[in-house]
């Protein structure tokens, strides 16, 4: 049967109705596009927001394996992307093996999401610490643990800095304390003595024989010249402990300043008897802090006269290495000045005096820990000279050391972390 001619207004309608639906498909596919385009720019905006923050952002399977690092993962490590998604992370974090990693991906399981700190190795071998936190997600029908990284190396700077303040905080309390105990204890008994002995004087001079008088001047005398010494230390450690000495090394012709001090301490020389002798040559120079050294020397030359016997040498002088007679010797030497230049000065202080036994000698440099040894003439003392010669040879990044047997003397060698200048 014939079909019918459509009329002319039906087939306007058609073509409205196509144009119509044309229309309806642009739009349909305008749109897609769209999405496609705002799709890939959204994936293109994140895949550059992973590749340039500067955490590290891999995924591990359940094996270990890396199935996905970002551009900081091979920035940090040293690797190439190729390289460390063809490794296991067993590779860069020497804290795990296969067991352990068997027992974390269990925790990973059933915490889903935490923080953990390890270490990872770059490719050249160089340890770093890191914070991880672990995140289970399931891609593809199967589990990994994205693992966001962050370099913690500041922050364990930090920590440690910190850590070492605290330390230092409590040694200054301690220090503090030992120091209102020095003030209180060492300074009152002479300062009490002078005062007992001058009422004395004053009141019954008239009375005392000659010998008295001279006895007790001579108290005083000692006494006084304990005071002087201890404030002199006293003050000069105050000011290293605040801060107000500033270092300020120069070139010291060393043979004249040890002749300066031994000039200061003639008058306790003379008392017992007792000769110094400058062995340093003549043309000697040294680097260092003048002020620092001239206190280190006069401390240490004034212990070697305090405990030495009378008519007895006390001997200056300069270590030389190529001087060292026993291998034992040199080795030790070795071992005591490894960090320090291999042009360095050694100087030491000898004396033949009542020397010292083992504990005394590892009480020495300790503030907390009072060790003083009268005299051999009953001189009184507090220790706290040689703690100030240990500071201010710390300044110049050196050593201080001792060799003492009882009944022989002792031997104080002092070597200069700044440069010699021969």
């Amino acid at each position: 049967m014939p079909l019918n001619p459509k009329t002319y207004e039906s087939l306007v309608a058609d073509l409205k109705r196509l144009e119509e639906e044309n229309r309806t498909l642009k739009q349909t596919r305008d749109d897609i596009a769209n999405k496609q385009s705002d799709l890939i720019h959204t994936l293109q905006f994140t895949q550059f927001s992973i590749d340039t923050i500067s955490e590290a952002i891999v995924w591990l399977d359940e094996d270990g394996n890396y199935v996905f690092v970002n551009e900081a993962a091979c920035k940090n490590y040293g690797y190439t992307k190729e390289e460390l998604l063809s490794m296991q992370m067993f590779q860069v974090d020497p804290l795990f093996s296969t067991e352990r990693w068997k027992a974390h991906w269990q925790e990973i399981l059933d915490r889903k999401s935490f923080t953990i700190e390890t270490i990872n190795k770059r490719k050249d071998g160089t340890p770093v610490p890191i914070e991880v936190t672990v995140n289970l997600v399931e891609y593809g029908g199967k589990q990994y643990n994205c693992a966001i990284i962050r370099d913690i190396t500041e922050q364990k700077l930090s920590e440690e800095k910190l850590k070492q303040s605290t330390i230092r905080l409590a040694e200054l309390n301690d220090t503090k304390d030992k120091f209102f105990s020095i003030i209180a204890h060492d300074l009152r008994g002479p300062l009490g003595t002078q005062r007992e002995f001058t009422k004395i004087l004053n009141e019954k001079d008239s009375k005392f024989s000659d010998m008295e008088r001279t006895t007790y001047l001579k108290m005083l005398e000692e006494s006084s010249d304990l005071v002087y010494s201890l404030l002199e230390n006293l003050l000069d450690w105050a000011r290293s402990q605040t801060g107000n000495i500033v270092f300020q090394p120069t070139s010291i012709p060393f043979f004249d300043l040890i002749q300066r001090v031994i000039s200061l301490l003639k008058l306790s020389a003379n008392k017992k008897d007792v000769t110094i002798i400058n062995q340093v040559p003549k043309d000697k120079m040294i680097f260092g802090d003048l002020f620092m050294i001239e206190t280190i020397l006069r401390n240490l030359i004034s212990n070697a006269i305090k405990y030495s016997k009378i008519k007895t040498e006390v001997i200056v002088g300069v270590l030389e290495f190529d001087s060292i007679k026993s291998l034992e010797a040199k080795l030790e030497y070795k071992k005591l000045n490894s960090n320090l230049p291999t042009d360095s000065t050694v100087f030491f202080v000898k004396d033949s005096g009542i020397g010292m036994q083992k504990e005394q000698v590892e009480s020495l440099f300790r503030l907390d820990k009072k060790f003083s040894t009268k005299g051999t003439a009953e001189e009184s003392g507090t220790g706290l000279g040689l703690i100030l010669c240990k500071e201010f040879i710390d300044k110049h990044q050196g050593n201080i050391w001792v060799k003492s047997k009882p009944g022989i003397g002792s031997t104080f060698f002092v070597g200069l972390g700044q440069n010699a200048i021969s």
